[in-house]
C-alpha cells in the first residue's frame, strides 16, 4: 500500500515537470535568443547627426543628444539658473530640427555649429565638470523632445547675450514679416549687466551712422561714397554688438558698443533675471518668442511626413 503510494506521487510529480516544462519553453527559447531584453519592448534607435567638426572638413557622427549637449555647453553658463539653461536648451533643439525639416532631398546634412566633445568639457570646467554635466543633461533632458514651433514648424529662435535695453525687431532687422512673434521686448537688466558697454579703436575716419533701427541698433554705415550694413560692419572689426556710436580722432576712430551680440530673439542676461524671479523656462521662451507654442518634436515630424 506504501510502495503504491509512492509511486503514485512519483508519477504525478514527472506529469508536473512535464507540464511546466511544455509553458516555460517559450519564454526559454526567446531568452536564449534575444537574451534578457527580448521580453521587454525593443529600444528605439537614437538618431544620430553628421557633425563638421575641428574647425575643419573632418566629419563624424553622434547621437543627436550628444551633439545637441555639446552645443548648449558651449553656448550657455552652466553656472546660470536651471530654468535659463532650460530654455536655451529648447532652443538648441529647435535649431536642429529646423535644419532638419528644412533638408533638401537628396542632399547630405551636416551640422556645423560649434560645440563641446565632452573632452573640451573636461578642459573648460575642471574640477566643476561633475556638478556641470550634471546640470547640462538635467536641461537637456527635463526639456526633451521639446522645441518651439510657429504655424506647425519649427521657429526660428535667436538668441544674444545681452541687449543694448531691449532686443531688435525681425521685420526692421531682416526685412520681412515671417517672423511675427519676433518683436522688441524689454531687457532693463542687460543696461546695468557687466560689459554692458565696451569700446575699441578700428582704423580709418570719416565714418557715418546714418540709419538704426527703433531699438537703436545700428542698420547703415557710410564711409564717403560707401554704404555698409550695420551688422557686416560690426563683423568686420569684430565689435561685440550690433548698437553702437562713433568717436572720431585725426586717424583713428573709437567705437562705443552697448550690449554683447546682434539683440535678436532671446537675451540670456534678461533670461537670467526673469529665471531669478521664479519664472518656469517655459515663461521665458514666452516672454521672446510670443505667438510660438512649445511642442514634441513626432508631432511636427508627423505633420511634415
Amino acid at each position: 500500500m506504501l510502495y503504491g503510494r509512492f509511486f503514485m506521487l512519483r508519477k504525478w510529480k514527472k506529469y508536473g515537470c512535464i507540464l511546466f516544462l511544455l509553458i516555460a519553453l517559450p519564454y526559454v527559447i526567446t531568452i536564449f535568443i534575444n537574451g534578457p531584453s527580448g521580453l521587454t519592448a525593443p529600444k528605439q534607435k537614437e538618431t544620430e547627426v553628421s557633425v563638421q567638426s575641428g574647425g575643419n572638413d573632418r566629419m563624424t557622427t553622434m547621437s543627436l543628444d550628444a551633439y545637441g549637449m555639446g552645443v548648449l555647453a558651449k553656448e550657455i553658463s552652466m553656472d546660470m539658473d536651471i530654468e535659463t539653461i532650460k530654455a536655451q536648451a529648447v532652443i538648441v533643439r529647435t535649431g536642429i530640427y529646423k535644419k532638419m525639416t528644412e533638408q533638401e532631398e537628396g542632399k547630405e546634412l551636416v551640422f556645423t555649429d560649434p560645440f563641446y566633445t565632452v573632452d573640451e568639457m573636461e578642459d573648460e570646467w575642471k574640477s566643476k565638470m561633475q556638478k556641470n554635466y550634471a546640470r547640462l543633461k538635467e536641461a537637456w533632458n527635463e526639456t526633451k523632445e521639446r522645441i518651439l514651433v510657429y504655424e506647425d514648424q519649427p521657429a526660428y529662435v535667436p538668441y544674444c547675450r545681452l541687449t543694448n535695453g531691449k532686443t531688435r525687431d525681425a521685420k526692421e532687422v531682416l526685412g520681412t514679416d515671417q517672423y511675427p512673434y519676433l518683436k522688441s521686448v524689454d531687457c532693463a537688466a542687460d543696461k546695468n549687466a557687466e560689459d554692458a558697454f565696451q569700446s575699441k579703436e578700428i582704423d580709418g575716419t570719416g565714418y557715418e551712422i546714418t540709419k538704426q533701427d527703433s531699438a537703436g541698433y545700428v542698420l547703415e554705415v557710410k564711409q564717403g561714397e560707401n554704404v555698409i550694413d550695420g551688422d557686416t560692419f560690426r563683423n568686420q572689426w569684430e565689435l561685440p554688438s550690433s548698437c553702437y556710436t562713433m568717436r572720431q580722432t585725426d586717424k583713428k576712430t573709437t567705437v562705443i558698443t552697448q550690449g554683447i551680440g546682434h539683440g535678436l530673439g532671446l537675451s540670456q542676461n534678461m533670461a537670467e533675471e526673469l529665471a531669478k524671479e521664479g519664472k518656469s523656462y517655459k515663461k521665458i521662451l514666452e516672454y521672446f518668442f510670443e505667438g510660438t507654442v512649445l511642442k514634441e518634436v513626432a508631432e511636427i515630424l508627423d505633420n511634415t511626413e
